[in-house]
């Protein structure tokens, strides 16, 4: 899938901020959001996003619950990239399809993310 559009979701807001500062500057059109809430707000509103990057662990609802909730809905296609620091995080990516899930720890190699990214953007 070719990505128009990346959309990282962190309740850290710098973290989040920083992160699609850096990949708008390579020429991939981010937007940050800090909650999943925002995020399915923003999705619903951008056509373009495809490609979400969200931390695992965030207040309320977890990046798990963001990739359930969008792996629901019937019209969109999205790939994801679950960012966390913790060792367990692959555990709590049962129940969901992760055929479409990549999993990277943080803190995040950025040239892995930029190589990944990247490989993407160039897939038809």
């Amino acid at each position: 899938m070719q990505h128009k559009n990346i959309l990282i979701v962190d309740d850290e807001k710098v973290i989040g901020e920083e992160l699609a500062e850096f990949l708008s500057s390579l020429d991939f059109p981010c937007f940050a959001v800090t909650s999943v809430d925002e995020a399915l707000e923003v999705i619903d509103a951008d056509p373009d996003i495809t490609l979400i990057l969200t931390d695992m662990r965030m207040p309320g609802k977890s990046g798990t619950d963001l990739i359930r909730t969008l792996q629901a809905v019937p019209d969109r296609t999205f790939e994801y990239v679950i960012i966390s620091g913790h060792l367990d995080a692959a555990q709590e990516l049962e129940g969901i399809d992760q055929d479409s899930v990549t999993l990277m720890r943080k803190p995040i190699d950025v040239g892995a993310l930029i190589d990944y990214v990247d490989a993407l953007s160039l897939n038809p």
